[in-house]
């Protein structure tokens, strides 16, 4: 199984996860011609997409989903508690295109995917575990806190791409941010923050994972190196050495991240 994001930040996310024989996207929040070109630079017709796993309706996480599915006539997979809120923003997308799922585990081509919900202002936001044969890779974006049940989702992943969205200060100090908007965002159902985020990296370290990317960043409350900075420290005050321990990747904010090769 290979892995890379195509966009990470508040403005855009998308998520490519392949095999040999099965392709599929977890969200699509840039438009359409901008997913096609990075799925042309790395040798992948549109049309070879298999699946899209939606994790929820805001639009840095659906923006070209709409028009790419109509174009390639690709299945959009939504769970269920979200399907009616995500089905408004799919306008001439045919009704057999969206697929419900519930919280049991489900197979698209190569992988097991399993869902689990995270805690965020909306009606339904989730995560997933890609299985493919023995190797698990884990999503989680869009979460305002961190949950020992979102946690043992988690564990037993080699590769989890998380989010570590702002700096406390940064944000806090922002002067172009309401005080409602900042108030959002620190909520138990906002963003997880880099110090959050260090945290769960930790006990994700101490549990066996070997490779974090961090993600979604905010492209004004914080920097990649500001976020990794901050999370690799914190490790070092646990006793755990980044690159020896755990590798910390940062997600690009709008190019094609590392691309990992999993066995």
């Amino acid at each position: 199984m290979r892995v890379t994001t195509l966009a990470s930040s508040s403005k855009g996310n998308s998520v490519l996860l392949w095999t040999d024989n099965t392709k599929i996207l977890i969200d699509l929040g840039i438009t359409c011609s901008e997913v096609e070109l990075k799925l042309k630079a790395l040798n992948i017709a549109p049309s070879q997409i298999d699946a899209i796993l939606n994790t929820h309706v805001h639009s840095d996480h659906t923006k070209g989903i709409a028009t790419f599915a109509r174009k390639y006539g690709t299945k959009i997979y939504c769970h269920i508690d979200g399907t009616q809120a995500l089905a408004l923003k799919l306008e001439k997308v045919k009704q057999e295109q969206l697929m419900s799922f519930d919280d049991k585990p489900f197979v698209i081509g190569d992988f097991e995917v399993t869902s689990f919900k995270l805690p965020h202002d909306v009606d339904c936001c989730v995560g997933y575990t890609i299985a493919c044969g023995d190797t698990k890779v884990s999503y989680a974006t869009d979460l305002g806190h961190m949950s020992d049940q979102v946690l043992l989702h988690l564990f037993g992943s080699k590769l989890v791409i998380l989010e570590s969205n702002h700096d406390k200060a940064m944000l806090i100090a922002n002067p172009h941010y309401t005080p409602v908007l900042k108030t959002r965002i620190l909520s138990s159902n906002g963003h997880l923050s880099n110090d959050d985020c260090a945290v769960a990296v930790a006990k994700l370290a101490l549990a066996g994972t070997k490779q974090v990317v961090l993600a979604h960043l905010s492209e004004e409350n914080n920097t990649p190196e500001t976020a990794y900075q901050c999370v690799t420290n914190y490790l070092n005050s646990q006793g755990i050495s980044e690159g020896v321990n755990i590798k910390i990747d940062v997600a690009p904010a709008h190019k094609i991240g590392t691309i990992f090769n999993l066995k």
